[in-house]
């Protein structure tokens, strides 16, 4: 892992957020957090930086985020009627062609972020301090305006269990170096979500993630972590 040595914090949330899980057409499912590439395009929205033009900026040397989950995660379902736009953008213009489509939804997500730059840094804080942003910033589709909330930039220390179990408040990128000890009480999830794109948008890496439905912490016995502001959190 990268050298993390101070990272900026701040919070996210809307009313509504939906992260298409790709594999999922008919009936658009979402993940239950943005993903690492979702993430990336968030600051680079806040940034201001063009689509295609911000992807050396979010390399494994050259970031890392952490997550961690605020809100339970909470998901609905919500009809939607889809048009044609080859054909026009107004209803009276598809004469009738249209589609309903059920569409997934988190419900009040709101998530922690801890992030570290290697470029960009001081902007971003400035930008994400003042609440300001460049181009407007959403949860996954441009209908889930995204507010956030600036907390700090906190020095970050890197830590090992060293055989004693540690309470991990971020979702967790799962790899054969950690251990975990799963506690009865609590909701856990694993899912499998892209990671890092090329400058095509073309996936070149998915991560596995473990995380604790509630936002509750996840307790490993084995494996490498990162304390910031009183938390311990796992950078991917």
């Amino acid at each position: 892992m990268t050298n993390i040595n101070k990272a900026i914090v701040f919070d996210i949330w809307s009313d509504h957020a939906h992260f298409r899980r790709g594999y999922t057409t008919t009936s658009p499912l979402t993940y239950p957090f943005p993903t690492r590439t979702a993430l990336a395009g968030i600051v680079a929205a806040i940034l201001g930086l063009e689509i295609d033009n911000h992807y050396d900026l979010f390399r494994k040397d050259n970031s890392a985020f952490a997550l961690q989950i605020i809100n339970p995660i909470k998901k609905i379902k919500i009809t939607e009627n889809l048009i044609d736009t080859k054909i026009g953008f107004y209803l009276w213009d598809c004469k009738g062609q249209r589609t309903q489509i059920i569409f997934e939804y988190l419900k009040d997500p709101k998530y922690r972020v801890y992030l570290w730059l290697k470029e960009k840094f001081e902007e971003f804080s400035q930008l994400i301090k003042e609440h300001k942003s460049i181009y407007t910033p959403y949860l996954g589709i441009s209908k889930c305006v995204m507010n956030f909330n600036y907390i700090g930039i906190f020095d970050v220390e890197h830590k090992s269990t060293n055989g004693h179990p540690v309470e991990i408040s971020s979702i967790v990128k799962d790899s054969k170096g950690i251990e975990y000890d799963f506690e009865e009480g609590k909701k856990y999830g694993r899912v499998k979500m892209p990671g890092f794109m090329d400058p095509n948008r073309k996936i070149i890496e998915f991560l596995n993630i473990i995380y604790e439905e509630n936002g509750k912490t996840i307790k490993i016995r084995k494996g490498e972590y990162y304390k910031v502001m009183g938390y311990n959190v796992i950078f991917f």
